[in-house]
């Protein structure tokens, strides 16, 4: 029994400081990375969809993502909105790594 979670890849397909899109369950998910903690939340933007692993993170304190089109800022940790124009948050995943590769789930 995996509890629900999926593979995504390697761990080294994640630099520091930097953000990829992968697919998990057919959903496209954006995996961060500061040191060792990872962040993984839905990759489009709430307001009107913008691909947010093209944004600026900000790491340290609160950990974040803006989106690179019309500035909505979303925490990294749980998906909330820190900064509209988008009112809704972003789904958010745990994020482990088991055996040199990443895995993440969908949190209730």
């Amino acid at each position: 029994m995996n509890d629900g979670w999926v593979a995504v890849g390697p761990l080294e397909q994640l630099e520091d400081h930097r953000a990829v899109r992968v697919e998990v369950e057919g959903q496209p998910v954006m995996l961060a990375r500061d040191g060792e903690r990872y962040f993984a939340v839905a990759s489009r933007c709430t307001h009107q969809g913008a691909s947010l692993q093209r944004g600026p993170l900000k790491f340290g304190g609160l950990d974040q993502v803006t989106c690179p089109v019309h500035g909505s800022v979303f925490g990294l940790t749980d998906g909330r909105v820190l900064r509209g124009p988008a009112m809704t948050p972003l789904p958010a995943y745990d994020v482990r790594v088991t055996d040199g590769r990443l895995e993440v789930r969908p949190r209730p």
